[in-house]
């Protein structure tokens, strides 16, 4: 629920920035009965664990009627991406939700590195555009995971194929600086031109010296882009935005974990999460009277890219862009739903 505070951002600081319509790139959608036990070790690996991760299509739109409360909100989701998750049962659920009109929705089809290549031509045959394979469904006895650990060359030839979308979360502590994360990311472009390749979170450039390592390797590699999503840092921003231009970079919310109030502290390589939920990895807490003012995690990532634009000397057209129609020519290529205008 809105805030007073949160009602004045929205109207003050974000609405004079926002398109009528925005496109999503980056949502979650899955049910926490397709989710088994996570154990405490895991919860402590990885503080985003210990948020609920849950969010059926029905919370979904109405998260959407809260955050943006005059925009058309269009969206490309997919379900839990952790070795916890029934795959399975979650892209089904999925792919119900993007069948029904009312949730305007294109779906990617999460993947196991395991399985027969074959079931990306049958999830893309049933309705999905793309697939979502994650880090943390590569082989639990790999110590360092790499991209072709949990996105097979197999898997990448079927997907070529159809010419679908491979949303690749980028593995490691090096993220988008790493340069076995660069030169694999460039090898899949060349050798599978017809996958539309996007980066989620800026690469996981969260921080600005992970940018600076990253993103010049991709100045005119148009093929590949960019989304903001769960990315609060208005300096990785302006660097995207200056580098690899505002054209190749696509809004996303990572819902619903950017439901979260609070603030991101970037400290070089480091970032750190505050909010005012008692985590057990929120051990610094700022004073009662800074935490309440609060808003939203996604609220902040809109406030650190509408600085960024600025401090780039650009305007509301390069908003449109990033927020509707750099994904609305993405999707266009597989049919109904939001097109370029």
């Amino acid at each position: 629920m809105n805030t007073t505070l949160d009602n004045a951002i929205y109207e003050q600081e974000l609405a004079p920035w926002l398109p009528a319509r925005i496109i999503d790139c980056h949502v979650h959608v899955a049910l926490a009965e397709h989710t088994g036990p996570i154990s405490p070790q895991r919860r402590k690996a990885n503080w985003a664990m210990e948020i609920d991760l849950h969010q059926s299509w029905e919370q979904l739109r109405e998260n959407y009627r809260t955050l943006f409360p005059r925009q058309q909100v269009s969206t490309l989701a997919f379900g839990g991406v952790y070795r916890e998750v029934d795959i399975e049962r979650s892209n089904d659920y999925v792919l119900a939700g993007i069948s029904d009109p009312a949730n305007d929705a294109k779906g990617l089809y999460v993947t196991r590195p395991e399985w027969d290549a074959q079931r990306i031509a049958a999830a893309m045959a049933r309705g999905f555009i793309g697939i979502k394979p994650y880090p943390d469904l590569a082989p639990p006895e790999i110590p360092n995971v790499s991209i072709y650990d949990f996105v097979p060359r197999a898997h990448l030839a079927r997907l070529n194929e159809r010419g679908g979308i491979l949303m690749l979360h980028l593995p490691g502590d090096g993220r988008l600086g790493d340069p076995d994360n660069i030169r694999q990311i460039l090898e899949i472009a060349d050798a599978y031109p017809a996958i539309k390749l996007v980066l989620p979170h800026i690469g996981r450039a969260y921080c600005l010296p992970t940018a600076q390592r990253g993103l010049p390797h991709f100045v005119g590699r148009d093929s590949i882009y960019f989304d903001v999503s769960a990315n609060l840092n208005a300096e990785v921003f302006q660097l995207a935005l200056e580098t690899v231009g505002p054209e190749r970079l696509l809004f996303g919310s990572d819902l619903p974990v950017t439901i979260m109030r609070g603030v991101r502290e970037h400290i070089g390589e480091r970032y750190i999460n505050y909010t005012d939920r008692p985590y057990s990895w929120n051990v610094n807490r700022k004073r009662p009277e800074e935490e309440a003012k609060y808003t939203y995690y996604l609220y902040q990532e809109l406030r650190a890219l509408i600085k960024a634009v600025e401090r780039s000397g650009l305007g509301a057209a390069a908003m449109e862009k990033v927020l509707y129609s750099n994904s609305a020519k993405l999707l266009a290529a597989f049919g109904r739903g939001a097109q370029p205008e």
